[in-house]
């Protein structure tokens, strides 16, 4: 998994909820030049949503830049699907909600042939074989019930994957219990992920393979909304040497 990449699929606005689910699953089975091979029964699985579904929002996806695909013959003849995301806010400009795939009226609209909408001399293609998700298509997964908190456990999945291994707690239900008694939210999980991955690079206790003696237990570190403080102190380039005023000092009372 690419930390980089599923920080980037977090922040990345597709104009679908169910569809910003399935570009997080891809990232987060992505390696770090961005490509992945699922298939489109084990993204339905991990996203609880339809076979039809995963497949029209990758559709989408690809229309609208996030994502390419290619096709390698495997040794049984059958074909497998290589998926390369490669986020650019640039090239793949926010949707609006009914995920059409129409771009605001400030833009130039893209051709037809772009977007996935069938010329108005045509009977529209059934859905599953268009690979798009019209706004009047009937869904099966209700976005009321489902989408939220199926979204929320996703998204926070990149984060416990992120965290130090040794103060998780072996399972993810404590974590996930504090999480969603905490009402967090996605933009808190790129929060957290983001400040773990600049916390490492500045300590390495902070590593997901450490054993660092002062990193709080995930519980924890969820409650006191940790990622909201100071990022730790550089690590001292020798062995006992500490800096005592990151301790003592406060620069606003020198008496202390």
């Amino acid at each position: 998994m690419s930390m980089e990449l599923m920080v980037k699929a977090m922040k990345a606005k597709v104009g679908n909820p169910l569809r910003k689910l399935v570009l997080i699953k891809l990232a987060d089975n992505a390696n770090d030049n961005g490509e992945c091979w699922p298939s489109h029964q084990h993204i339905a699985d991990q996203c609880e949503i339809g076979h039809s579904t995963v497949r029209k929002h990758i559709a989408a996806l690809v229309d609208m830049g996030f994502v390419t695909v290619k096709y390698r013959k495997g040794p049984k003849g059958n074909l497998t699907n290589i998926y390369t995301i490669s986020i650019c806010y640039e090239v793949a400009p926010p949707v609006l909600p009914d995920s059409i795939g129409v771009l605001p009226d400030s833009r130039p609209p893209l051709p037809r042939d772009s977007i996935g909408v069938p010329p108005d001399s045509r009977p529209p293609l059934p859905p599953d074989s268009t690979g798009i998700c019209h706004s009047f298509e009937p869904i099966n997964e209700s976005l009321k019930d489902s989408c939220p908190a199926t979204s929320a456990k996703s998204v926070f999945n990149a984060f416990f994957k992120a965290y130090p291994a040794h103060r998780k707690g072996g399972s993810d239900s404590a974590a996930w219990k504090a999480w969603k008694g905490e009402k967090l939210t996605d933009a808190d999980c790129v929060l957290a992920v983001t400040w773990l991955k600049e916390a490492a690079a500045l300590d390495t206790s902070w590593g997901f393979s450490a054993n660092g003696q002062f990193v709080l237990g995930i519980t924890k570190f969820i409650r006191e909304r940790h990622w909201l403080t100071p990022l730790p102190r550089p690590m001292a380039a020798a062995v006992g040497q500490v800096d005592w005023s990151y301790a003592v000092y406060d620069p606003e009372d020198p008496l202390i």
